[in-house]
């Protein structure tokens, strides 16, 4: 009767079996596989091995020496295509600009530990562990899940591949799984960050039962390689809907990020980033006008901020006026869907920036009768 021989490098023969093991998927060329061999050793160092952190030091400067030597092909040749097309199935950005990523400092304190993982991945190997490889990051549209994985990209000082999920199902159903896997491939073969963005489209498809046989080899596909993904890269996976995803899919990730909604902390600090690329032609932004911003926009995302901002400064260059009077025209606009709302901003505007009502029904754009009342019924005059 034939033994069952176990694979973990825990027992008597784990060396060899370590050896074996990388021969084998060495000399095929999987190059991902050794790597993830090689964690798996740092991890678990077989009893055999008369130093265990001599060998963990030795064993994680090879990988470095290894990865050091290996980058991604940024020719388009390189990149995946669709077939015999040229149509590239992710986006590579070399230098990629995660500048003005504002989020509530939980999550900035959770992203700066994966950045900490990383300068001290020496100590965490020498510990047995290693580095956070795959970070799931969910929220509502425009919280900065994208942003998010190039501010991680441009610290760490890698280039970013960004792949579409919803785009290559769509698109391509069919040879999805086998499109899937090239990029994955294509993400390994050199340190990176990897976004998969949109990624829920795969659970939002799986009851599909047009398509179920294909859908379920994609997942099967997504699985095994966050379960090999090597940590000289970081896979960052976004979705808008956490709820479709399937628990063995979220149980796979070794952190998960939900990024919320802006605070009036954060959104005064996104504005403030926005403005302070305003050419003097078209002015910055007090601090109490952002303030007051800030409190008026409520329920916005980091995106819907920067979209007014946008607007706003386009307005004030093509009217050739003070920036902070059409930020303050569109606050009222915002505050004035109501009464009460409006008759606030009017309230706010006096009260803050001491403007009188003349100033205020100029640069909100109301008549001067409008703002005494709307003060009157505040209790401010």
């Amino acid at each position: 009767m034939a033994t069952h021989r176990s694979s973990s490098y825990h027992s008597e023969d784990g060396l060899e079996r370590a050896v074996l093991d990388l021969v084998r998927v060495g000399t095929r060329g999987h190059g991902a596989g050794v790597r993830q061999l090689a964690s798996r050793l740092l991890r678990t160092v077989p009893p055999a091995v008369p130093d265990p952190e001599a060998f963990r030091v030795a064993l994680h400067e090879a990988m470095v020496m290894a990865a050091g030597g290996a980058e991604l092909r940024f020719t388009g040749g390189a990149i995946p295509t669709e077939g015999d097309t040229a149509i590239e199935l992710a986006d590579v950005d070399a230098t990629p600009d995660g500048d003005g990523l504002v989020l509530e400092p939980t999550a900035m304190t959770e992203l700066g530990e994966i950045l900490d993982e990383w300068e001290r991945r020496d100590d965490l190997y020498r510990a047995g562990v290693g580095l956070s490889r795959t970070l799931l990051l969910s929220g509502p549209p425009g919280v900065g899940k994208t942003m998010t994985a190039r501010w991680l990209a441009q610290s760490l000082s890698l280039p970013l591949v960004t792949l579409d999920l919803s785009s290559v199902v769509s698109s391509y159903l069919g040879s999805s799984g086998r499109n899937i896997k090239a990029v994955l491939d294509y993400a390994k073969s050199g340190p990176c960050v990897l976004l998969l963005d949109e990624f829920d489209a795969i659970a939002k498809r799986r009851d599909d039962d047009a398509d179920i046989g294909e859908l379920k080899r994609i997942v099967n596909v997504v699985l095994v390689e966050l379960d090999r993904w090597p940590d000289t890269s970081l896979l960052v996976a976004a979705t808008n809907h956490p709820q479709l995803l399937d628990p063995a899919v979220a149980r796979r990730f070794d952190r998960s990020l939900e990024l919320a909604m802006p605070g009036a902390t954060e959104r005064s600090a996104i504005l403030a980033y926005a403005a302070a690329g305003a050419t003097n032609t078209a002015g910055g932004v007090s601090s109490s006008i952002r303030a007051l911003v800030a409190d008026f926009t409520e329920g916005y995302s980091s995106s819907d901020i920067v979209r007014m901002w946008s607007l706003v400064i386009r307005r004030a260059v093509l009217r050739d006026t003070n920036v902070e009077d059409v930020l303050l025209a569109e606050i009222a606009r915002i505050g004035a869907a109501n009464s009460q709302a409006r008759d606030k901003v009017i309230a706010e505007l006096h009260a803050r920036l001491g403007l009188s009502n003349r100033e205020i029904a100029a640069r909100v754009g109301v008549s001067h009768p409008t703002v005494a009342a709307a003060l009157k019924r505040a209790g401010k005059n």
